[in-house]
């Protein structure tokens, strides 16, 4: 895949830019968002469906690390594609785009990857179709295969009729983008510590910083990843090669979203991984329980240190 930058803006916490691939499919843009450029390594990471890359809590790697938060295709403020692209969306496509991304940012070195959720079936994609890229891989309440649950599994069953997935989303989204108040309620149906999501501190801040990228997303676009989710399945791909890596995976006990068996049936088939269940968290851990899982991932990464 050819890439290039396209454009970006500076802020006072950030370095948003979006990068633009030739895919088979036409050029494709990835937004992403440069949190910190301490270190030489890189730490990638990419959130969810729906989702941004303003909404990730974690601070741990800033001081460390060159941490760069990656969109998922057609998520952020990118430019919309026609709506038979997004039809013609694969699993392999963004496993293409996930690779080309780190290809981009690593400069010859192996980075570490995390990845959340939809994100994290990207960051194991990755893994898998290129592991000599990856030093370290973090998942978090990850898809392994299309079993999903809730909210989700809605916009699933209903993505294999584009027009009535297109209006599905947008029935479920709608209010939520219209209005900030309706948005964080709204999360909810994610989450199941609401105390300790609500009461991070970070909460609100963190929230507000990523609606306006949130509400960028076109619903053709979250139906797209939706179809990608309906075909993702890779179990017999990690069955056949599992990857090598230092893993760590991260899932909530309560996920509403992704079952837990995702995870326990990975750690089961991954030689070097390691399973941190989250005690009465749900899809959105590790803002639900950041200080549990910041405490997880910096014992881990102290166990398996990189170079640079």
């Amino acid at each position: 895949m050819e890439h290039g930058l396209v454009g970006q803006d500076q802020d006072a916490a950030a370095r948003a830019y979006t990068t633009a691939f030739e895919t088979p499919l036409g050029t494709e843009e990835i937004a992403c968002l440069q949190r910190s450029n301490s270190a030489a390594h890189r730490v990638i990471a990419w959130h969810g469906l729906s989702s941004g890359n303003r909404f990730w809590y974690w601070d741990l790697f800033w001081g460390e690390a060159t941490v760069i938060l990656a969109g998922l295709p057609g998520h952020g403020q990118v430019r919309r594609r026609p709506a038979a692209v997004y039809e013609r969306w694969t699993p392999q496509h963004f496993f293409d785009l996930g690779e080309a991304t780190v290809r981009q940012h690593i400069d010859g070195r192996p980075a570490t990857l995390i990845g959340h959720s939809t994100g994290g079936l990207i960051a194991l994609g990755v893994a898998l179709q290129a592991p000599a890229l990856v030093s370290r891989l973090i998942l978090v309440n990850a898809v392994v295969w299309h079993d999903l649950r809730g909210l989700v599994r809605l916009w699933l069953a209903a993505s294999r009729w584009p027009a009535l997935g297109r209006c599905v989303v947008g029935a479920t989204l709608g209010p939520g983008r219209r209005s900030f108040r309706v948005f964080r309620q709204s999360l909810r149906a994610f989450i199941h510590d609401t105390a300790h999501f609500y009461g991070n501190p970070r909460c609100d801040s963190t929230l507000r910083e990523g609606y306006t990228e949130y509400r960028a997303t076109g619903d053709g676009a979250i139906v797209g990843t939706a179809r990608v989710l309906q075909a993702a399945d890779l179990r017999p791909a990690v069955a056949a090669h599992p990857p090598a890596m230092p893993t760590l995976i991260i899932h909530g006990a309560r996920d509403g979203t992704v079952p837990l068996a995702q995870a326990e049936w990975l750690a089961a088939h991954l030689p070097n991984a390691e399973l941190y269940v989250v005690p009465g968290a749900g899809h959105l851990s590790f803002g639900e329980r950041e200080d549990l899982i910041n405490q997880k991932v910096r014992q881990w990464t102290d166990a398996h240190p990189v170079d640079g």
